[in-house]
C-alpha cells in the first residue's frame, strides 16, 4: 500500500525528474575530475542525443500526428541498448557505490541509465499506439545491427592479421599490405593515441573518443578485465604485446601512430578535445604527434 502510494505520488513529476537527471549525469561525467564516459564519436553522440532527446519529450508529445509519436518510440528503443551498455560499461560495482554512498548524491548517477532504460521498456510495451511493441523492437534492433557488422568487421582485421606469419604480425609494413581499409580497422588502429577503449589508467593519457562498437567487440573477446594487461591483447592491432603502463615506452606510441598514418593518412591523427579534467588526460592537449 505504501509502495503504491509512493508511485502514485511521483508518477506526475517523473518527466520534470527525468530531466533533472539527465542534466545531472552529463554534468558529473563532464565537470568531474574523473570523466568515466570520453567524447563519444560523431555518430554515437547524434544517436544519444535523438534517442535521449525522445525520452525526454514524449509525455508531452501531442497525440496527433502519430508519426512523431512512433518516431519517438523508434528511437527509444535505440536507447534501451544504449543504457545497457552504460550499465555494463560502468559495471555492477559503481550501482553498488552508488546505494551505499546515496547520501552524497552524487555516485547516485550511476543509477540513471538503469532508471532511463526500465522506462523506456515500459513504455515499449505499454504505449496505446498500434503496433507499438513492433515499432520499439525495430528501434532495439537498430544498434544491435550496428555492433553485427562492426563485429563482420573485426574479424576481417583478425583474419588479416593472423593471414601472416607470427613474426611479421606486429612488423608495420606487413600490417600495412593486408589490412583492410574499413571503419574498424582506423578504430583499432587509432587505439592509445585517438580511442580510449579501456576504463582505467593503461591506455597512456587516456585519448579522448569513445566508440561503443569497439569497446563491445573487444568485451566479446576478452571481458572487461580492464585491470590486467593481458585484456589489450583483444585488439589484435596494438603494436607489441607489453602492458601499455601510465608512461608507456616511447617506440610502443610512435610505431602506433605510424602505422595509423599509414593506413589511414587522410585522418587527423589526434582528437581535438581531452578525456577529462584532471592533469593527466589534459596533457593530450599537448602531445604533439
Amino acid at each position: 500500500m505504501l509502495l503504491r502510494r509512493f508511485v502514485n505520488w511521483l508518477r506526475p513529476k517523473m518527466p520534470v525528474l527525468n530531466i533533472l537527471l539527465v542534466l545531472g549525469a552529463y554534468a558529473g561525467n563532464e565537470f568531474l575530475s574523473m570523466q568515466l564516459f570520453c567524447q563519444p564519436v560523431r555518430w554515437a553522440a547524434l544517436v544519444l542525443l535523438a534517442s535521449v532527446g525522445a525520452f525526454l519529450v514524449w509525455p508531452w508529445l501531442p497525440a496527433r500526428p502519430r508519426l512523431l509519436r512512433y518516431l519517438a518510440l523508434l528511437l527509444q528503443g535505440a536507447l534501451l541498448p544504449i543504457g545497457i551498455y552504460c550499465i555494463w560499461f560502468l559495471g555492477p560495482g559503481a550501482l553498488v557505490v552508488g546505494l551505499v554512498l546515496g547520501f552524497l548524491l552524487v555516485p547516485l548517477l550511476a543509477w540513471v541509465p538503469v532508471v532511463v532504460a526500465g522506462q523506456v521498456v515500459w513504455r515499449g510495451l505499454h504505449s496505446a499506439l498500434p503496433g507499438s511493441i513492433v515499432v520499439f523492437g525495430l528501434g532495439v534492433s537498430g544498434p544491435l545491427l550496428a555492433q553485427g557488422w562492426a563485429e563482420w568487421q573485426f574479424q576481417q582485421v583478425e583474419a588479416a592479421v593472423a593471414a601472416l606469419p607470427p613474426s611479421q604480425r606486429y612488423e608495420l609494413a606487413a600490417l600495412s599490405r593486408v589490412l583492410p581499409r574499413t571503419y574498424m580497422a582506423e578504430r583499432l588502429a587509432g587505439t592509445l593515441f585517438k580511442y580510449h577503449n579501456y576504463f582505467d589508467d593503461f591506455d597512456g593519457w587516456r585519448p579522448p573518443l569513445h566508440d561503443p562498437l569497439v569497446n563491445v567487440c573487444l568485451w566479446l573477446r576478452a571481458g572487461q578485465q580492464y585491470n590486467k594487461p593481458g585484456v589489450r591483447q583483444a585488439n589484435p592491432l596494438l603494436m607489441g604485446h607489453q602492458p601499455i603502463a601510465p608512461i608507456w615506452p616511447a617506440n610502443v606510441l610512435s610505431e602506433q601512430v605510424a602505422l595509423y598514418k599509414q593506413l589511414f593518412p587522410q585522418e587527423p591523427v589526434k582528437a581535438d578535445c581531452a578525456c577529462s579534467h584532471n592533469g593527466d588526460a589534459q596533457g593530450y592537449l599537448y602531445w604533439r604527434p
